[in-house]
């Protein structure tokens, strides 16, 4: 399972200060402690700020302290390119955040995926908006694949987001979710992705809805999630539900983490 670390997004309003302000120290001690908690990725969002420029900062003070790849996060072609132009190191490391069936997204994304040969997201949704059953949603991944496939992109590169709407708003969002799942694994053999806090919105208790949620994905086949992983307990549900579906041979990771009691009850 991929971890993206889902803290330096400034759609969280005490992150958006701090990108405001400027404050390096606190950009850098999130992004230092993600890294040790175990995330593969740091996802990087300045859409709440001045985008473009606040993207530029923002990649400079959290490569000044890891090594970790990152996540470029926006629907602006400009914010992405930005980022992508900033980082230093191998850019094909970088995974773009997002790209769709959006006429205006593909036209601006598109041709950076391609220049760079970065990891993607595609997301499951077009100028109509989300679509509101799974077979609206696999037709769209399956035009995804097929716009990408046609420029001669690396499909095993590709991560696809079905987009989970919250339980709040209709009970059976989650199952729909773990249905398209299953069936762009079965039928397309790509990757998928999800970021967790979504189906939880408007809801109690919502860390606990977020990590039976993702147990219940790393079941139907999901490859990668967007999390926080400063919360022990959701890690711990990572590290178990790879040892029970068989991804942990011999136990090494789960034994790893008990030795270094990183094992939240």
């Amino acid at each position: 399972m991929l971890i993206i670390g889902e803290k330096l997004n400034s759609a969280i309003p005490s992150v958006r200060q701090i990108i405001n302000d400027k404050n390096a120290a606190a950009v850098q001690d999130l992004a230092r402690r993600q890294a040790e908690a175990g995330a593969d990725y740091l996802d990087l969002n300045t859409a709440h700020c001045d985008e473009v420029a606040d993207m530029e900062w923002l990649v400079h003070t959290v490569q000044e302290v890891t090594d970790v790849p990152l996540c470029i996060d926006s629907t602006a072609g400009e914010a992405i390119k930005k980022g992508l132009e900033t980082v230093k190191g191998d850019k094909s490391k970088v995974i773009i955040n997002s790209i769709s069936m959006e006429k205006k997204r593909l036209e601006e994304v598109l041709p950076l995926v391609l220049e760079y040969q970065c990891p993607v997201i595609g997301l499951t949704v077009d100028d109509n908006g989300i679509p509101k059953t799974a077979e609206e949603r696999i037709k769209i991944t399956e035009g995804l694949i097929e716009t990408l496939s046609r420029k001669n992109y690396d499909l095993s590169n590709l991560y696809i987001d079905p987009l989970v709407l919250p339980l709040a708003v209709n009970h059976t969002n989650a199952v729909m979710f773990f249905q398209c799942l299953r069936e762009i694994k079965r039928l397309f053999k790509v990757k998928t992705v999800s970021g967790l806090s979504n189906i939880s919105f408007n809801m109690p208790k919502r860390k606990l809805i977020n990590r039976y949620f993702l147990t219940i994905c790393m079941a139907s086949g999901m490859d990668a999630a967007i999390l926080d992983p400063l919360d022990g307990k959701i890690m711990t549900a990572v590290t178990t539900t790879d040892l029970l579906l068989g991804n942990d041979r011999f136990g090494k990771n789960f034994l790893k983490a008990y030795r270094k009691d990183l094992l939240a009850d």
